[in-house]
């Protein structure tokens, strides 16, 4: 059986744009989509600038895990949802257009009958299923258990989330994305590695962010007899307050078990263990933390000094 080309969706599509951010300074949301997600752009509300990966985190702040839910993650850039109503011809293949390009194939998962998010859909005397996920479309297929019984007209809702666009992203944001679609297929382990490759990478941005050059590192590091990574947050910390108590030491045991991992031992037996999911809330959890101290830093008034 050929396999038809892509058409468009016969019924109209539902286009969601996911480019929403929240300013740092003021709280407020709204949707913003910037080419470059390290781009300081204008709030809308207050008047204040921000960096665009900032805000776009700090929507997601209350519910981190939107980033790795199993049916419908969020990519961590602007994308968009798109959706839409198919007549199904049973036991024939058929191609659906999302009507969007996605950089990537997108997530994509079907609504049944009570409204849920499935996978798959398992009808009367019917099976559906997509076969195939592309950038532009995706290969639908029915199969009848009974070919005898003619099933009834079914008409089904799917949705697509993903990203779009050519968005120049820092580093970091690319290595969260990965560790998320690692997460996404069960590679634990793999994931609490990348999980700390983001953070750090994340550090070094947000050192060149204030000002940091690689020489005040190792002059500080030698000075305070410590390792490069904790002479990056020791400085970051003197320049815009100090890390709570509890997320110190939640990513101190995460350090360690990713040490375990790598090199098979710890400094210490006693650390705190966590799931892929786990670890990335914590390290977007962080992330967000972080960003706080530096926005906060920031609407501190300027002190005038008297000649």
């Amino acid at each position: 059986m050929s396999i038809p080309n892509p058409t468009p969706n016969p019924a109209s599509h539902l286009f969601f744009q996911i480019g929403i951010v929240c300013c740092p300074h003021c709280d407020v949301s709204f949707t913003l989509n910037c080419e470059d997600l390290n781009t300081r752009v204008w709030c809308q509300s207050c008047g204040k600038t921000f960096i665009y990966v900032d805000a776009f985190l700090n929507h997601y702040r209350r519910d981190p895990r939107i980033f790795i839910d199993p049916i419908h993650p969020i990519p961590i850039a602007p994308g968009y949802t798109s959706g839409g109503e198919t007549p199904i011809t049973p036991d024939e293949i058929q191609v659906i257009a999302y009507g969007v390009l996605y950089n990537r194939p997108p997530e994509l998962f079907f609504l049944n009958e009570q409204g849920k998010p499935s996978r798959d859909l398992l009808l009367d005397n019917l099976y559906v299923a997509a076969v195939s996920i592309n950038a532009e479309s995706f290969i639908l297929l029915s199969r009848t258990f009974n070919r005898a019984i003619k099933p009834p007209a079914y008409t089904i809702r799917w949705m697509a989330i993903g990203e779009i666009g050519k968005h120049e992203k820092p580093i970091w944001i690319d290595i969260l994305q990965n560790a998320a679609g690692l997460i996404l297929k069960s590679e634990e382990q793999a994931a609490l590695v990348m999980l700390q490759v983001a953070l750090d990478f994340f550090i070094d941005a947000l050192m060149e962010q204030l000002g940091f050059k690689s020489y005040d590192v190792k002059t500080a590091s030698r000075r305070w007899k410590i390792s490069d990574r904790r002479t990056k947050l020791r400085l970051i910390e003197e320049r815009i307050g100090s890390f709570s108590k509890e997320l110190t030491t939640k990513l101190i045991n995460l350090a360690e078990q990713r040490n375990r991992l790598v090199h098979g031992k710890t400094s210490r037996k006693d650390i705190e263990t966590y799931s892929g999911s786990d670890a990335f809330v914590l390290i977007v959890e962080a992330i967000n933390a972080i960003n706080e101290l530096k926005y906060s830093n920031l609407r501190q008034p300027i002190k005038l000094v008297k000649k």
